[in-house]
């Protein structure tokens, strides 16, 4: 399963999936996840004892679940503390790895697929770096981290045209490609 896979990967503490609606997979393996979706529903899931009835029935830790659900847009500002997640998730959402960073911890973990463009960038953002490369075979899922050099390379050889993602908010085409991506965060301040 893949959260199984990205848990065993990084051992987050603390995970952040802004544009997740209900998707509640990741409370089954890590403690503490805060949800947020711009969904005036969200709030109200996430409170519902059947649903925390259920994590506590099949979640894969001993520690008691942590969950929050707030209903927000998460380009905005959020009512959470910043750099203090270690897992940030962006699944068919749009630019979550630009306007989420400032939420992640230093080495904190960016997990992204590139349907929106956001896996391509934060290829080229300096902030991040590719660290592994998810890669399916049906249920199945595994962690590359071995020759990442030959990802993100467009087919025609010309570099990633960022402004054209933000644009369309289409992902590149390369010519290796993942289910999903994992990048390790490391902001400018810190070069300062």
């Amino acid at each position: 399963m893949l959260f199984e896979k990205v848990v065993s990967f990084c051992n987050p503490e603390k995970g952040l999936y802004p544009g997740s609606f209900v998707h509640i997979t990741p409370s089954l393996y890590i403690s503490d996840m805060t949800y947020i979706d711009s969904d005036k529903r969200i709030s109200k899931f996430f409170k519902d004892e059947h649903v925390l009835n259920y994590i506590e029935s099949q979640k894969n830790y001993e520690q008691r679940s942590i969950l929050r659900g707030i209903q927000a847009d998460y380009s905005g500002d959020l009512p959470i503390e910043e750099t203090s997640y270690s897992l940030l998730f962006s699944f068919y959402a749009g630019f979550i790895s630009q306007s989420c960073k400032k939420y992640l911890k230093p080495d904190g973990i960016l997990l992204c697929n590139n349907s929106h463009g956001d896996a391509s960038l934060a290829y080229v953002d300096k902030e991040y770096e590719l660290i592994g490369v998810v890669k399916r075979n049906g249920n199945q899922f595994s962690i590359n981290e071995k020759d990442l050099h030959t990802y993100f390379m467009k087919k025609d050889g010309s570099p990633i045209d960022r402004a054209k993602v933000e644009e369309t908010m289409i992902g590149e085409k390369f010519t290796h490609t993942g289910y999903a991506y994992l990048f390790k965060y490391t902001p400018s301040s810190l070069f300062l």
